[in-house]
């Protein structure tokens, strides 16, 4: 019993000689205290902050790294081996002097802003393009929307910032070194009757800028951010900074190449026992009501795979010369009869419609800066 009583307080003592009582005051590089900056014994939750005149005292142990932290300071690391007074500078961070590019080109650092904004940088652009910048945007800018076109590679996305505010246009300003681009969606309409429902989206002018180019993005948010442009920028700017030659003397040659493959990640079921039509009835003729509930997209017309022939969109026609067109070709005819076919069920034609996508991004560019300038060439193949 002695000997376990004399091994406990051997143990208590190693304990008590282990643990070391660190104090002093943590302030930043213009000597003012940093109120309740983070104390804490690394790999431990052991752990204190500051008071509001910046002192602190905390008890680790010995040759423990005891880190100081605060938003916006550099974080430091500092092994303590014996009691001592501890006098902490923290240097402040890299966003709170990041230099931004704020309306018509104006340079300042983020913390003399008095709104929000947002930047990224080439890293943050080139990691893993998208064809279009707009989708490369989405998840990496607070209080953004990005709607991927639904028309495949090369279609409009559509962007907002902060929501909806119109039920007309909420597409931000667009500002590239300087000058506005128009972000506008480009259609080609028609009043064609028969080309009615084949409008192509020719894409958004977003999507013509080449993110290998871009040096930074920088997102403001709201009309307080972008006022300086007027009523155009009453859904926030994006403000695009493109790269240059640079002052850094010497030639320089980068190369970038991306690759990606695209699927369809899911279809839409469609039955497959009843055709186009109403009423068990359909003929197509001209796809504006000359046939039998042609002009229609009900499926409620004759039975598929029963066996009988109708006249249909793809049915031949036989011109006077033997060439043979569709019937869906009605400008190439006159008059002329559709060769009724089978009316049958096509189940997998929209599966075997889309094939697997390959898009390749390869970039070459040259850049030399001197004294008094410099170039940037560049060169990209999208395909």
């Amino acid at each position: 019993m002695k000997r376990i009583t004399l091994f406990m307080l051997f143990l208590c003592g190693l304990i008590g000689t282990a643990q070391i009582t660190i104090t002093g005051t943590i302030k930043d590089n213009t000597g003012e205290p940093v109120a309740f900056a983070n104390v804490a014994e690394r790999g431990t939750r052991n752990g204190t902050t500051s008071s509001s005149n910046g002192m602190y005292n905390l008890t680790v142990q010995k040759g423990a790294t005891v880190v100081f932290s605060f938003i916006g300071f550099q974080s430091q690391s500092i092994e303590v081996t014996s009691s001592q007074t501890l006098d902490v500078v923290l240097k402040e961070g890299d966003a709170l002097d990041q230099i931004i590019v704020t309306a018509l080109g104006v340079k300042r650092k983020e913390r003399e802003l008095g709104y929000a904004v947002q930047t990224l940088g080439t890293d943050q652009i080139e990691e893993v393009k998208a064809v279009n910048l707009l989708d490369n945007l989405a998840g990496k800018v607070a209080g953004i929307s990005v709607t991927q076109g639904a028309t495949g590679v090369g279609s409009s996305s559509k962007i907002t910032i902060r929501g909806e505010a119109s039920f007309s246009n909420n597409n931000p300003l667009f500002i590239v070194d300087g000058t506005p681009v128009n972000n506008n969606t480009i259609f080609n309409f028609t009043n064609e009757a028969a080309a009615g429902f084949q409008e192509v989206d020719f894409g958004n002018g977003a999507g013509e800028l080449n993110q290998d180019d871009i040096a930074s993005v920088s997102v403001l948010k709201g009309p307080a951010a972008a006022a300086l442009y007027g009523t155009r920028a009453s859904n926030g700017a994006i403000i695009i900074e493109t790269k240059n030659g640079g002052k850094k003397k010497g030639l320089g040659i980068s190369y970038n190449t991306s690759f990606f493959l695209d699927t369809a990640f899911q279809l839409p079921q469609f039955q497959n026992e009843y055709g186009q039509g109403n009423s068990g009835q359909f003929e197509y003729v001209d796809g504006l009501g000359g046939g039998t509930n042609d002009n229609i997209t009900y499926s409620w017309g004759p039975r598929l795979d029963a066996g009988i022939n109708i006249a249909q969109f793809d049915s031949p026609v036989v011109l006077p010369d033997g060439t043979v067109v569709r019937g869906g070709d009605t400008s190439l005819y006159n008059g002329l009869s559709i060769t009724p076919i089978a009316f049958n069920s096509n189940p997998d034609n929209l599966r075997n419609f889309y094939e697997t996508g390959h898009t390749f991004i390869n970039n070459i560019a040259v850049s030399n800066g001197f004294e008094k300038g410099g170039y940037r060439f560049s060169f990209t193949d999208l395909r």
